[in-house]
């Protein structure tokens, strides 16, 4: 009976060691690069999951995609904002660009 334990244990113990490597071996989506007008826009019209995939884990057949996506791309923007507030959000953004360095560090010390 202790050799059937012995091996049982040893074989879960390797499947649950090696499974979670699993998860990561996905490549990513894709590697587009998004505009920030791109990406308002798609918030704006409430369309975030045509944006591309950020997660390598993330598959547009899960059952949080479109959240997940709305987070990730539009955080506060939906198509209930304002338009005052979308160009409030552009300005904004602008001006963080404008105040970067090119190592993307800001100039303040």
């Amino acid at each position: 009976m202790k050799p059937l334990k012995i091996a049982t244990s040893t074989l879960l113990t390797s499947l649950c060691l090696g499974l979670p490597a699993l998860a990561q071996t996905n490549a990513p989506q894709t590697t587009v690069q998004v505009t920030e007008d791109q990406i308002i826009n798609a918030c704006v019209q409430g369309r975030p999951e045509t944006l591309p995939i950020p997660f390598r884990d993330l598959s547009p057949n899960d059952w949080a995609f479109k959240a997940v996506m709305n987070l990730y791309y539009c955080g506060a923007i939906g198509p209930n904002t304002p338009p005052a507030a979308i160009e409030t959000i552009r300005n904004n953004q602008r001006n963080r660009l404008q105040t970067t360095t090119p190592n993307n560090q800001n100039n303040t010390f």
